[in-house]
Parts: structure tokens; sequence; C-alpha cells
């Protein structure tokens, strides 16, 4: 802020003051009140980058017009500076009470008015960039927010596609083995069998009715809802655990639950589900990093402690640096290739539902706990 872009109020109720208070702060922009009244009808209506406001005023005194100013959330940033012949330490202790940045005593050093008026503005400018640089940096974490969650759901969208394209494995090979056998009949010349037929049909029938199932069961998991309940932790796992249990199938990851107590947790249990589903797959990815010979084990342990519901999710991966376990839940930091976006959702899902979502490394390999 310059010195010509600056407007300063002047309040004083003697038009002496006022005029003398403008031949000093000739170049600034200054605008004269001669009641607090009048003050209060400006500030309205003008920015107003600093106040001068004289204590000792009739019918309005400038204790009473600091203190509405400081009420209203438009004018309680202006810095105030009091002018006055009040200079007693209890006088000055109220004026900073009531929410003065300085004072100038009566009759004006120009000097000292300069000075601290030259200060205060500077500091303003310093207040109002930082203002802006805030409300820009939230503008961009929103952005950021906003790109998270955009890439969120097509990394959840990817990850669905490959657990139906497991789960569909075999029953499509079933399907091709049907059909195949059907052409080779066909081709051959052979003879049909009702019998035949009707079985392979009715073996149709039943893969196409798990196909179907299979698609009900991502559709009821990937819903949308917002209510929060006490649902059995258990079933939340095994919600998550029928979405990837072909996937580690196909992967040849061994999947071992132990449970202790069958703990009730209140929270959302569909988010609660998606989050174990999201541990458990940054568990199989980092499995497919080890060499084939390698086990390849996750372990899904459920205990109840003091109230509260502890889900940890192992693996057989050999673990983690520790740069990287400090900032695994930052957007875009994965322990393993990814977008890294999993682990930073899940632990935001966690948190608000009241509990916590940690990661150390096991003797194995990684461990991710999970409290609510």
């Amino acid at each position: 802020m310059s010195a010509h872009e600056a407007t300063i109020l002047a309040v004083d109720d003697t038009e002496v003051n006022v005029d003398i208070l403008m031949g000093i702060l000739k170049k600034y922009d200054v605008i004269p009140a001669l009641s607090g009244k009048e003050a209060l009808e400006i500030v309205k209506n003008e920015k107003i980058d600093l106040i001068l406001l004289d204590i000792m005023m009739p019918e309005m005194d400038g204790y009473e017009v600091c203190r509405r100013l400081k009420s209203e959330e438009a004018t309680r940033s202006i810095p105030i500076i009091f002018i006055t012949a009040k200079t007693t330490e209890s006088d000055i202790k109220e004026g900073f009470e009531r929410g003065a940045v300085d004072y100038v005593t009566k009759p004006f050093n120009p000097i000292e008015l300069i000075s601290r008026v030259d200060t205060h503005l500077e500091l303003r400018s310093y207040q109002l960039r930082l203002e802006e640089r805030i409300a820009q940096e939230i503008q961009k974490s929103r952005l950021k927010d906003q790109v998270l969650y955009q890439q969120s759901k097509q990394a959840a969208i990817g990850e669905l596609l490959m657990h139906i394209a497991h789960q569909w494995k075999q029953p499509l090979s079933e399907l091709s083995s049907i059909n195949l056998n059907h052409l080779s009949q066909i081709v051959l010349q052979e003879e049909l069998s009702k019998e035949g037929l009707r079985e392979d049909f009715k073996k149709t029938e039943q893969i196409l009715k798990f196909m179907s199932d299979t698609v009900e069961t991502f559709q009821e998991f990937y819903k949308p809802n917002t209510q929060n309940s006490f649902f059995d932790v258990m079933d939340a796992i095994h919600q998550a655990i029928g979405i990837i249990d072909a996937t580690y199938h196909y992967h040849k990851i061994t999947l071992t639950i132990e449970n202790e107590g069958n703990p009730k947790a209140y929270g959302n249990p569909n988010q609660y589900a998606q989050v174990i589903l999201n541990l458990l797959t940054n568990a199989k990815d980092a499995l497919l990093h080890l060499p084939a010979q390698a086990p390849r084990r996750v372990v899904v342990h459920v205990a109840s402690r003091e109230g509260k519901s502890i889900v940890s999710v192992s693996d057989s991966g050999g673990g983690m640096s520790e740069e990287t376990l400090e900032k695994l839940f930052t957007p875009f930091v994965s322990s393993r290739q990814g977008a890294g976006i999993g682990l930073y959702m899940s632990r935001g899902i966690i948190e608000r539902l009241g509990g916590s979502l940690g990661a150390q490394n096991s003797a194995e390999g990684a461990q991710f706990v999970v409290t609510l």
C-alpha cells in the first residue's frame, strides 16, 4: 500500500485539530469527521485503511466508537490510533483493551505522528496481503481436494473393474468351455442329447446368476450412504473381502482372519468397509512387488479393547522405509507405485467417523491399524 493509496479517517470534535491532522498527513487521502456518529457513517460507505480517533467527544466518545467498530465483522480489522490528551496509565490501558493499536498524545508531534501512521499502514498492508494469500491458498486447497476426489473416483472405478474381472474370470471360462463343447459336437456332427443340453442350460443359468449377483454386490458396496449406526465390524470386513477375494485368489495371496471378540462399532458401515477394502488393496499392491517364489500373506486381526474396535491389516511385503511411513497419509504419497490417494482418503473417512488410522512396520511387512 503506497502513501497516496491509503485512506485515513480523522475523527475529532474540534475542527482545528482535524485541520492540523490533515496538514501533517497531506500525503495521504484524509477524510475528516467531527463526531463519532459521523465517523461510523463514513466507515459504512468508504474503504478506510486507518482511523485516528479522539477519545473525549460529546454524545459518543472514542471508546464507544471503537467498541462499535470492533463489534462489526466488516470494520473490526481496521487499525485505530487514539489521539488524546489523556495520558494516564489507566487511560492508555483502556484504549488498548478497547482494540486500539496505538495512541498519539496532543499536542501532536508531526514526526512522531507520521512515523506511527506509516508503521501501522505498513502493517495493515502486510495484513491485507496475508489475507489475500490465505484466500488464494484456500482456493487452491479446494481445487486440490476436487482433483483428489476425482482421482479417487477414477482409482475406485479401476479397482472395481479389476475385481469384477477377477470375479468373472472363472465363470467366463466355464461358459466358454460349454460353448466350445457344443461347437465341437456340431463340427463333428455328433448328436446333441436333450438331457445334456438341459444340464448345460441349467449350468449356464447358474453361472449367469452368479455374475449378476456379483454386479449387484458391487453396486450395493459402492452405493452412497451417509447414515451412521452401530454395526458388526466382522460383517463390514467380510463385505470388503467379498469384493477382493477373487483378486487375491488370482494373485495367489493367502488371506487369514483372526477374530477376537466380534466387536461392534458406531459409524457408517459402508464407508468403513471401503476403508478396509483400500487397506486390503494396498496390501495386495505391496505383495505383487515380491519375487514370484516369495510367500504372499495378508492377516486381518480383529479385536475389541476398552470399548473400541481395533482392526489391523498386515502383509508380508517387507515393510516401508521411515521416510515413506512419515509421509504415508499425505496426498499423492504411496508406499508403492500409484497415486497414493487411497490411504489419504481412508484416513479422512475414519477420522470423520471419530476413529484413527495408523501405520507401522511389523515383523514381515506393513501393518495398518483402524481404531473406531
